[in-house]
């Protein structure tokens, strides 16, 4: 056997007794990433993010709210994940012998690789539910305003309903499916009113 060839053994039967350090160093790096990724978002949604989601139309608000706690909830739970393969989780079993103790350790490590996949996966979806949720807010069509609901007095009559236009020395006022015009010059009164009474 040539001496490179000795070395890599060497090395390999060595990487047998730390692989569960390298893992738990592998997990700490993703953990801290999480949580650098994480502040990052939330600083950004925070200063960037649009100011009044309630502006949207239905049912627009409560789809970006939704994604918005998806998207919480996932980073979360990646994030106790990280920590999981980073920290590990006390158990009460006494290892004696080294059989039980190689045993352990492959187990470890297979906890620890799969938390860590675990991790990746759920920060990937809470990732693509910020995205969405920002797309939706951003994108999303405004809710229209109401339309005033007004009673307009004129001459001995009076009229109530939604002022669905004024100009061209007229008002449109609209009553369940049909509107009306009433010239302006005949106007003696324009009151805002909660609600008609007919």
């Amino acid at each position: 056997m040539s001496a490179e060839r000795f070395w890599w053994a060497q090395r390999a039967q060595q990487l047998r007794y730390t692989q569960l350090d390298v893992a738990r160093r592998h997990a700490e790096t993703w953990r801290t990433g999480l949580a650098g990724l994480t502040t990052l978002l939330g600083a950004v949604l925070i200063i960037k993010g649009r100011d009044n989601v309630s502006a949207l139309a239905k049912p627009y608000p409560w789809v970006v709210l939704t994604l918005f706690l998806i998207a919480a909830a996932t980073l979360v739970l990646a994030t106790l994940s990280a920590i999981r393969a980073a920290s590990g989780v006390p158990g009460d079993e006494c290892l004696l012998t080294g059989e039980d103790l190689a045993r352990w350790t492959e187990r470890e490590v297979h906890h620890v690789y799969r938390s860590i996949t675990a991790a990746r996966h759920m920060t990937v979806g809470g990732l693509c539910a910020i995205v969405l949720g920002v797309a939706v807010a951003w994108l999303a069509p405004t809710a229209k305003p109401d339309q005033p609901v007004v009673r307009v007095s004129w001459g001995s009559e009076q009229l109530c309903g939604k002022l669905l236009a004024m100009g061209d020395g007229t008002l449109r006022v609209g009553q369940r499916d049909r509107y009306y015009i009433v010239p302006l010059s005949s106007v003696v009164r324009v009151e805002v009113v909660p609600t008609c009474n007919v």
